[in-house]
């Protein structure tokens, strides 16, 4: 398991432990809720701190492979006197600036963690107090309900601007893929900077999306000042989960006709110029990827009703081949939720 594979898993296990905590929670007296809020903070102070010297790592092997990879085309090329050596005031503020940025969205994630809680267990607290006006249900059937609904869904990381709560594992599985990335790239250009180089070129994806297809292969001009080229205003990456890297691109070891065609394709219009197949072919891959999220977000409730069921990979198995036990599951769900309801 690698170091970002570990820190997923951090935050993965933190909201199962989060969301275990929820289901336990029948009977909740006002002690007891002070009591699991400083829990969940003892819980969030813990894995932001398990999260800082795994993010430096992350980074600081990110940064180094974009370098290396440079130095590497660099030196295929046949490129002379290449610098490889780090400027180590230089680098260290970069990979401490992205190591700082992706922190912060760290701490973002686990506020959003401890609200999400609160906000559950005063739901629940809730629930039980106003049993007694719901004609014919006890306090404990009506907090049993309140429980379960409570713990379908995974921990918020982050609540998106359309209002959606995105879990925890998601978000962060994104940001630190993005700042991964980012570390990559700016290894790169800071080792071209070191070799004075100032054009670049951003790789060609064939399935990529409407905003990567805007800016994906290009050469541009680092400082600015080759006019031939635009100037290097976005760099990769563009997105969370974004593939999209920099290499540089030395006129000299480039033959007329490819000159000639990068002229052409670094000055063309700013918009999604995908063919419709490729367009076609990133929504299907998108669907699925949906697919596979809804059978996260389904083990999630089914795990909140019956907490001896497998672990995800196990059941997203049995949902695919839609098996006998995968049958049962959902049946079980199903009167168990009856059950709570009645």
């Amino acid at each position: 398991m690698d170091d970002q594979e570990k820190l997923i898993q951090l935050f993965e296990q933190a909201s199962l432990s989060l969301l275990q905590m929820i289901r336990s929670s029948v009977g909740l007296t006002q002690r007891r809720y002070l009591r699991v809020l400083q829990e969940v903070l003892t819980i969030t102070a813990s894995m932001q701190e398990g999260a800082t010297s795994l993010l430096l790592k992350i980074i600081e092997k990110s940064y180094k492979e974009g370098s290396d990879e440079t130095i590497n085309e660099l030196t295929i090329k046949g490129f002379e006197n290449i610098q490889a050596t780090f400027s180590t005031g230089i680098d260290r503020r970069a990979v401490q600036q992205i190591v700082d940025d992706a922190f912060y969205t760290i701490l973002e994630a686990t506020d959003f963690m401890a609200e999400d809680v609160k906000q559950r267990l005063e739901s629940i607290v809730q629930a039980a107090n106003s049993a007694s006006l719901i004609e014919g249900q006890s306090r404990r059937e009506v907090t049993k309900r309140a429980i379960a609904e409570a713990s379908e869904t995974g921990i918020t990381g982050i609540i998106a601007k359309n209002g959606a709560r995105i879990p925890v594992e998601k978000y962060l599985t994104g940001t630190i893929q993005y700042y991964q990335r980012k570390a990559h790239v700016d290894g790169a250009i800071n080792r071209m900077v070191q070799n004075n180089l100032d054009l670049i070129y951003v790789n060609s994806v064939g399935i990529t999306c409407s905003v990567c297809a805007q800016y994906q292969g290009r050469v541009y001009s680092l400082s600015g000042r080759d006019e031939r080229f635009p100037p290097l205003l976005e760099k990769p990456p563009y997105h969370a989960h974004c593939v999209h890297s920099a290499y540089p691109w030395i006129e000299r070891y480039e033959d007329q006709e490819e000159i000639e065609r990068m002229l052409v394709e670094s000055n063309r219009p700013f918009e999604d110029n995908r063919a419709e197949r490729n367009i076609k072919r990133y929504n299907e891959l998108q669907r699925e990827k949906s697919k596979k999220n809804d059978t996260r977000k389904q083990w999630i409730r089914y795990k909140s009703r019956m907490p001896d069921l497998p672990d995800l990979k196990t059941f997203a198995s049995h949902k695919a081949r839609n098996t006998k036990k995968y049958q049962e599951w959902m049946a079980d769900y199903r009167e168990i939720g009856n059950i709570l309801i009645d």
